[in-house]
């Protein structure tokens, strides 16, 4: 016989399955993988894609310039620093510095692959089996599934349009309180919109205090918000000294989405202790993005207000277009780049449903509310990501086909 047919596998053998690990088999599969697939069934020319929050505004070119130049640098060629060049560090802890007023050390500060990468290893770092996080529904899918996957246990915490979409910590029973070991924040909001306030996040940091809490902020839209809602860092009220940590990320505020850099603040013992399980997991940033980042974070004051004024407008347009042209009851969003969209009547709460349709029977992109938990299962997330000539052309399709409905 030869070599091949020496080593027949008998078919029992062959039809075995490998288990999946429970940690893998209790998450749901990622929304936009799903509407991924429905898109990949229809004319791509036709879609309008609202639903994915990843800028289509062009980097900088300061940016892309400093790009190029640093990736013809041999030193930017082999692995990176796996808490990030020293550099870049100073360059965030001067941003901050001046963004929000507040003196960080090295050691309060370390790049990140992306701030989802940072928020989702969080929960690896400090949560054992069984303990428990505060997570607001709907978040942000990641501040909820870092748990899950820790073996952690998430309490929800309800928000309701007629609280501003913020969460009651008033509600949330002494029992849980006192076996919670994470809160989970972020404003301004994904996927409502909404905006928080000093006095909210002074609430928040009390909370934890009594509590002994770790508080995370995720403050991903620091730059994208309206009129004077401008956001804060929850270091503008507490020590550093705190259990506390916030992070930022490149991708909105630069259009660097698909570059995968972000950074976290904090508390030292917080933030070595998440750096010591990066160097178990990854690498650092690639040397030539963290140049580039350490360029986008010198970008002057108009370019941020550019920033606001075009999401901005766009917000405005399709709020005001639609809450005027239907009878639906619209929040009005004060940062992020989402606009959070009830679905109508007639759909009895099914957000999945009115998605579809818009998909299928207008071509516009949306990501059912359910993605971002039990509390979005009526609505859809619009992402305000498109050219005003595409959001006009989606704004008029969806009246048009569903403007009538209640």
């Amino acid at each position: 016989m030869n070599a091949i047919s020496d080593k027949i596998i008998p078919r029992e053998i062959q039809t075995k399955k490998i288990q999946v690990a429970d940690r893998v088999s209790n998450l749901s599969t990622y929304v936009f993988a799903e509407i991924a697939i429905l898109k990949a069934e229809l004319d791509p020319n036709w879609l309008i894609d609202l639903s994915l929050g990843s800028p289509d505004s062009p980097t900088p070119d300061s940016v892309l310039e400093s790009l190029h130049q640093s990736a013809t640098k041999v030193r930017n060629h082999g692995y990176p620093p796996f808490n990030g060049k020293i550099s870049l560090r100073q360059g965030i802890s001067e941003w901050c510095n001046k963004r929000f007023d507040i003196n960080l050390n090295d050691s309060q500060v370390l790049p990140l692959l992306g701030s989802k990468e940072g928020l989702a290893h969080l929960p690896l770092a400090f949560i054992n089996p069984g303990d428990i996080s505060l997570i607001p529904n709907p978040h942000y899918p990641v501040h909820e599934r870092g748990t899950i996957i820790a073996g952690g246990k998430v309490f929800d915490l309800p928000l309701k349009p007629e609280n501003a979409f913020l969460p009651d910590f008033s509600a949330i029973p002494e029992a849980i309180a006192e076996k919670a070991k994470l809160l989970i924040i972020s404003y301004p909001n994904n996927p409502t919109g909404a905006t928080a306030g000093s006095e909210f996040l002074k609430e928040a940091i009390a909370f934890c205090r009594k509590y002994n809490i770790l508080l995370c902020h995720d403050l991903a839209y620091s730059e994208i918000y309206f009129g004077d809602r401008k956001p804060q860092s929850i270091f503008e009220f507490m020590s550093l000294d705190e259990p506390a940590i916030e992070f930022f990320t490149f991708s909105k505020t630069y259009h660097m989405a698909g570059w995968r850099i972000g950074f976290c603040i904090g508390n030292k013992d917080i933030v070595q202790t998440l750096y010591s399980l990066k160097t178990n997991m990854d690498y650092g940033v690639c040397g030539s993005i963290q140049d580039a980042a350490l360029t986008a974070l010198s970008l002057p004051e108009n370019y941020y207000a550019g920033l606001r004024k075009l999401y901005q407008s766009r917000a405005e347009y399709f709020h005001k277009t639609l809450t005027q042209k239907t009878k639906w009851k619209i929040f009005e969003p004060g940062g992020a780049m989402y606009l959070w969209v009830p679905a109508p009547k007639i759909y009895e709460g099914d957000g999945v449903k009115f998605a579809r349709d818009l998909l299928e029977q207008v071509g516009v992109v949306t990501t059912p509310g359910i993605a971002f938990g039990s509390e979005g299962q009526n609505y859809v997330r619009i992402a305000l990501v498109q050219p005003k000539d595409k959001l006009e052309e989606a704004c008029e399709r969806i009246i048009q086909k569903f403007g009538n409905l209640d």
